[in-house]
């Protein structure tokens, strides 16, 4: 295995750092967001997140009704080229992740199915990518993963 230089891991972090500055910093549940006037988040660099009442209300009635209590918003996904061309995984808890998988038509069954069949992080890829968008385009967020971000574990800080 090839040592890397400290230095240069620094300076990657710092650079994914900066190029992440677009997320949020912190999330809200659906619930939350559905019963405010104006949904929004602030991002890590300050600037405000809004999001479409509208797209609030189709992902409401697309989900189980336990969602709006435990997803939160905007939803995350992390470009991940050490995964493959195309690829994507979700930034946030497992009750997101399988969300997001309903959604874009790769699981069909309830959470505590996906818990059982489920042992790693899920990868979503671009064309799944494109269609969720054009739904929830306001409510989805990419941002980009690599040696700055610990990819074994690709949760929200305080988030489980």
């Amino acid at each position: 295995m090839l040592e890397r230089d400290r230095f240069t891991d620094v300076v990657l972090r710092d650079e994914l750092r900066r190029l992440n500055s677009h997320l949020p910093k912190i999330r809200r549940t659906l619930q939350e967001l559905l019963a405010d006037n104006s949904p929004s988040v602030s991002s890590v660099s300050g600037d405000t997140i809004r999001m479409k009442p509208e797209e609030l209300k189709e992902l409401a009635v697309s989900l189980p009704n336990i969602a709006p209590n435990r997803v939160r918003l905007p939803l995350v996904l992390l470009r991940r080229r050490d995964l493959g061309s195309g690829a994507f995984t979700v930034l946030g808890d497992p009750y997101e992740e399988y969300a997001l998988l309903l959604l874009a038509g790769s699981f069909d069954g309830t959470f505590e199915e996906f818990k059982e069949q489920t042992h790693r992080t899920a990868t979503i890829y671009k064309p799944q990518i494109s269609r969720l968008l054009r739904r929830f385009h306001s409510l989805i967020v990419i941002g980009f993963g690599g040696a700055g971000l610990n990819e074994s574990s690709p949760h929200y800080p305080g988030e489980t």
